[in-house]
């Protein structure tokens, strides 16, 4: 993970026009970000930057990114905000019930005046702060992704990162209250390069938000990294919340590492964004270890959403579940790969998965791979996926009850979506999902006008 002796970034794709202005930037600001004065901070970062030279960012030839077309993405120049006002410009509903929300402006963290507002044995610190005052403490947490499946656009994070939060939640502490990251994007051509690290000690439980939201004229850059390290019997709630602008770019990656007995339910909901691709890595560690993956996805104009999962039984007595469902309308377009990988001593794994997608227009496409490498003989492991447009059938039976179209339409619709939205458990969460899939279905009901055929 340290990497080599720091030495200029060479490579044949240093002239990359793609590559370049990274490199340059990289040039300019590297003085100025965290860990620049820690030798295994600073040779890992100029690691993470050598690959990036070297591999440059995906095309059509990488199977992994065959379906996600990045042509609109590297067209465009992005660079980090480098002054900010502390005050947001814009301004987002606060989610009822949520007990302290940490904001995040173009990627700059406003710290909180006081932590009093976080719940007990909750410690919520600035990786910067984390790297000035204990330099050792993230060596085995910060950057443990890059050894993994990085690419481009995540060791782009790690070379250029300024800095981030770390959310530590202290052995056996259990908390209900939900703690939100909230990102607000406001600035035209920002570069914003999230950083997040949760360490979820032994016996602890609790809930955390992420959410995206911006300026809906604002085209921006959103390439996030969060690791989270689930010890023994620790469980994590996690939500993935993406209602960022429709001119936004975001390719966000999460990787996981579960110990034993522990759980992570991890639910991603996406709303908005022009672009947007999710990496999801769990790696159950340990035998006992579970994880509960739940996507939905609305999408309408021209929208795209790749989500890319993998999830790796490295030990026996594990347990998955997968299941993501979308709504496409438009020209819209979604993929879904879902890779699950049982090792060869992952014995007696469980490992489930599913994909649904509901086609609203003849132009909506969606390119779904579900994938199960299986190097043991003792699982039960299944995997599936369809595709379909609106049930004629219950639309004329709805129909005939004197519900108009448009109703039943949104009726059948916000039916299919909630079999993922449902399995929230916190309500207040559940009910702001909900009210942005209405949203979107007023969208949906504009384009689908009533006595329109579907």
């Amino acid at each position: 993970m340290d990497g080599s002796k720091s030495t200029p970034v060479q490579s044949d794709l240093h002239d990359n026009p793609q590559v370049q202005p990274y490199l340059d930037l990289h040039d300019r600001i590297s003085g100025s970000l965290s860990g620049e004065n820690l030798e295994w901070h600073s040779l890992w970062r100029h690691g993470c930057l050598q690959r990036f030279a070297d591999q440059g960012f995906p095309t059509a030839r990488d199977e992994n990114w065959r379906y996600t077309p990045l042509r609109p993405v590297l067209s465009k120049q992005f660079t980090p905000t480098r002054e900010l006002n502390a005050v947001p410009k814009i301004t987002t509903k606060p989610i009822d019930g949520i007990g302290h929300s940490l904001v995040f402006v173009d990627g700059v963290f406003l710290k909180p005046d006081s932590a009093d507002k976080i719940a007990p044995g909750i410690r919520v610190e600035s990786i910067s702060d984390v790297l000035n005052n204990q330099p050792d403490y993230l060596r085995s947490y910060l950057g443990k992704s890059s050894e993994d499946t990085a690419h481009a656009f995540s060791l782009l994070n790690n070379a250029l990162y300024s800095d981030g939060v770390l959310i530590e939640i202290r052995s056996d502490v259990k908390s209900d209250v939900p703690l939100e990251l909230l990102f607000i994007t406001q600035t035209e051509a920002a570069l914003i390069l999230p950083r997040i690290v949760v360490i979820s000690r032994a016996g602890s439980s609790a809930r955390i938000i992420e959410r995206h939201v911006g300026n809906p004229d604002c085209h921006s850059l959103t390439s996030g990294v969060g690791e989270m390290y689930i010890e023994k019997g620790a469980y994590l709630n996690y939500h993935l919340i993406e209602s960022a602008s429709d001119s936004a770019y975001q390719v966000l990656g999460n990787w996981a590492y579960l110990d034993a007995d522990s759980k992570l339910d991890f639910h991603t909901t996406t709303i908005g964004g022009a672009l947007v691709r999710n990496d999801l890595v769990i790696d159950l560690k340990e035998p006992g270890a579970e994880c509960n993956l739940m996507g939905a996805y609305c999408l309408s104009g021209r929208q795209h959403v790749d989500n890319f999962t993998t999830v790796i039984h490295s030990a026996p007595h594990c347990n998955s579940n997968e299941h993501y469902k979308g709504v496409l309308d438009q020209r819209s377009r979604a993929v879904f790969h879902g890779r699950v990988r049982v090792a060869p001593d992952a014995q007696q794994s469980d490992a489930q998965q599913a994909n649904n997608t509901l086609l609203l227009s003849a132009d909506a496409e969606i390119d779904t791979k579900p994938q199960l490498e299986i190097y043991a003989d003792d699982v039960k492991c299944s995997h599936g996926a369809t595709v379909g447009n609106l049930n004629e059938q219950a639309m004329f039976y709805l129909k005939a009850r004197g519900i108009d179209r448009d109703t039943a339409r949104s009726m059948l619709i916000r039916a299919f979506v909630d079999e993922i939205l449902d399995k929230t458990e916190v309500d207040p969460i559940q009910q702001h999902l909900k009210s942005l899939v209405d949203e979107k279905m007023l969208t949906f009901r504009k384009f689908h006008r009533s006595g329109v055929s579907s």
